[in-house]
């Protein structure tokens, strides 16, 4: 495997176009009612993978040339700007660079501040709300510790925490049933491994912040993991408890529409109910119309898993580089009164002499014995074999 300019090239449209499809299969019902979130999922994980791994297969991948845009890109990339030494492409780098340590330097800026608010809080005692109904929902997912914070600072409730869930509650007149609702929520977020997503997105994010389609990754993220989990809890309720459900995320955003919160969504996810009434609408429909068919998610997750395969090694088969002809200089040198001219496919031919080795024919005269080895490389590379 090998890592060079192209291959990140590649690495980039590759994502940019897992990214394209997750956007236009997110805003697709149909899909998500049928079939569930796996295809978004697996769009997420293969533009994560194919962006974090920008390399080239030595014995697999097939170097495309000959394409004119790509050869006029380059020349312009690497052509040193007028008066100066520097190129382009490295100008691009620079700025590049800069660009990546601000967001870096910006979120761990952030995080810092938002561990420093968590501390300051006090979590909620056993005997306090909501602690027996956290109790409950974590024994149900099997998480055997947490913590759970009532706080003014969040609109809605919200959990974070890498490696055991930290649950922030708004201040609301909660009933113990939407406490229920609400955790079970926020736990089946972080059994699902989505803040390490969410992490793994910014991150992207300050990586490309140069490119659009990152930031509609990141737009589109929210909504997808917010689906994913309604419809893990929904696969496990009847129409009845599910509409329960529904009244929790109703009430949140009646409670949230009348207060202003900080904003830490980069390390949290806090979305059980917003009000953006598309995404709302949305979720909405795929928990009430969930129905319970396995053989179909299977089926569903059997197919897409395997069109996302198949189009991961795909991604992988080619590489398109500019391609130039030398200059004539180069390939021809005086000798004497004439010139040494180079051979190349359209000066010259093979012919096998039958004794495991070729004769190299140029200008009907020989000019080199080679292997059959070498032949045959020569020939796969365009040079032609003529029988005498």
């Amino acid at each position: 495997m090998t890592f060079s300019i192209y291959s990140f090239s590649m690495a980039v449209l590759w994502s940019s176009i897992f990214i394209s499809l997750l956007c236009f299969c997110r805003r697709t019902r149909s899909l998500v009612v049928c079939f569930g979130v796996w295809p978004l999922v697996c769009l997420i994980v293969c533009a994560l993978l194919r962006c974090f791994i920008p390399l080239e297969m030595l014995s697999f991948t097939r170097v495309v040339t000959g394409i004119d845009l790509i050869n006029t890109v380059d020349y312009f990339l690497t052509s040193p700007v007028d008066g100066l030494t520097v190129m382009p492409i490295q100008i691009l780098g620079i700025l590049w660079g800069l660009g990546t340590l601000f967001f870096l330097v910006r979120f761990l800026r952030t995080y810092g501040r938002f561990r420093r608010l968590l501390s300051s809080f006090v979590p909620v005692e056993e005997e306090d709300e909501p602690f027996a109904e956290a109790q409950e929902a974590a024994s149900r997912l099997h998480i055997p510790k947490f913590t759970i914070y009532v706080t003014n600072v969040v609109q809605s409730p919200a959990v974070t925490g890498f490696f055991h869930p930290i649950v922030l509650f708004p201040a609301y007149p909660y009933s113990s049933e939407d406490f229920s609702n609400a955790l079970e929520h926020e736990f089946t977020h972080w059994k699902n491994h989505d803040i390490w997503v969410k992490f793994l997105v910014e991150l992207l994010r300050d990586a490309f912040w140069w490119n659009p389609l990152v930031y509609l990754l990141k737009h589109d993220l929210n909504q997808t993991l917010e689906l994913k989990c309604d419809l893990t809890i929904a696969s496990k309720r009847e129409l009845e408890d599910r509409v329960s459900y529904l009244r929790t995320m109703e009430k949140t955003i009646c409670f949230a529409d009348k207060k202003d919160a900080l904003d830490f969504s980069m390390f949290a996810v806090a979305e059980l109910a917003h009000n953006k009434e598309k995404n709302l609408l949305q979720r909405a429909d795929a928990i009430l119309n969930y129905e319970h068919k396995p053989k179909r998610v299977t089926l569903a997750m059997a197919v897409t898993s395997i069109i996302m395969a198949a189009l991961m090694v795909f991604s992988y088969s080619f590489v398109v580089q500019p391609c130039y002809e030398p200059p004539r200089e180069e390939i021809e040198e005086p000798v004497g009164d004439g010139h040494y001219t180079g051979l190349s496919k359209d000066n010259c031919y093979l012919v096998d002499n039958e004794d495991g080795t070729y004769s190299v024919i140029h200008g009907g005269d020989i000019v080199a014995s080679i292997s059959k080895e070498s032949a045959h490389f020569l020939i796969d590379s365009g040079y032609k074999q003529i029988t005498e």
